[in-house]
């Protein structure tokens, strides 16, 4: 398992003990990084697509899941479709500005679907046609 999880600075990062702990976990990964480094930061400094260069991915057996903001999203899912990875193996949370909360107001409409009722996490390859350009 590989763990990718990026933050603006490095006082955003929550549940810092949760991340060494999975750091000593048998074959799992742990890439963080910052976009401003503190002075205390050791690890990656950029946005968090730019950890995608340090990953060895075998699409027949990877499985992404990944939340954060869709311009982000976007972009990591045209990285990995060009690192072999399929739709039907990643999964994007789209949460967007949700009113009502059962799929009548429309504010988190995308495509046919009403993330507030059937998301907010999808499959990539049910909403890439409503998602914007992305690489698949």
């Amino acid at each position: 398992m590989t763990i990718l999880h990026g933050v603006k600075t490095p006082h955003d990062l929550l549940y810092r003990e949760r991340f060494d702990v999975w750091r000593h976990e048998p074959r799992t990964q742990v890439l963080l990084t910052s976009d401003e480094p503190g002075k205390t930061w050791h690890s990656h400094v950029g946005v968090v697509t730019e950890l995608f260069d340090q990953l060895q991915l075998n699409p027949d057996n990877t499985l992404v899941m990944m939340c954060g903001p869709e311009i982000m999203i976007r972009i990591a899912c045209n990285i990995l479709s060009h690192q072999g990875l399929r739709p039907d193996s990643m999964y994007v949370s789209l949460e967007r500005h949700m009113e009502c909360g059962i799929g009548l107001c429309g504010h988190c409409q995308l495509g046919p679907f009403f993330l507030c009722k059937d998301g907010p996490v999808m499959r990539l390859d049910r909403v890439v046609p409503f998602f914007g350009k992305v690489g698949v």
